[in-house]
């Protein structure tokens, strides 16, 4: 069976939606867009996805109403769950990590975003995890490190 490479972007915001597009389309990804829980939910019914980019404060069903259906509903394929948000709260610590794969904190740096997109979908890639775990956004370093490869750290 074949991983699938589409993308469901869920946010409520029309401007990072269309941002979030064409960065996964200039990846040669497929995408997905919708403005709540309810229609990411729908989506989730009839489609596979290899990532979910995920809002959390969204109207009609959250993000963590969409985390909540991931848990109880088996994907056929595990997509990867990033949550992409501006709140910096305490919330955060009450997402399932066996769900919620990273928490990438708007703003965002728009090639590191692609770039972690390229490694959920295409694995590992050493020169690709190389640049995501230098980065100056702790959070992505902490993606880097989990799900790509660990830079030798005898060379520095």
């Amino acid at each position: 069976m074949i991983r699938p490479t589409k993308i469901l972007v869920a946010d409520d915001d029309q401007s990072i939606r269309q941002l979030l597009g064409t960065v996964i389309r200039r990846e040669g990804f497929e995408v997905d867009s919708v403005c709540d829980g309810s229609e990411a939910v729908e989506l989730l019914k009839v489609n596979d996805y290899a990532v979910i980019l995920l809002d959390l404060m969204m109207p009609r069903l959250d993000g963590f109403g969409v985390i909540e259906y991931l848990k109880k509903h088996h994907q056929r394929f595990k997509p990867v769950v990033l949550v992409i948000s501006a709140y910096a709260d305490q919330r955060f610590k009450q997402v399932d990590p066996n769900i919620v794969a990273g928490v990438i904190r708007k703003p965002f740096e728009i090639a590191e975003l692609g770039s972690m997109i390229r490694l959920c979908v295409r694995g590992l890639d050493e020169e690709l995890s190389k640049k995501l775990y230098y980065s100056s956004d702790r959070a992505v370093r902490d993606f880097a490190q989990k799900y790509g490869s660990m830079p030798d750290q005898t060379d520095s």
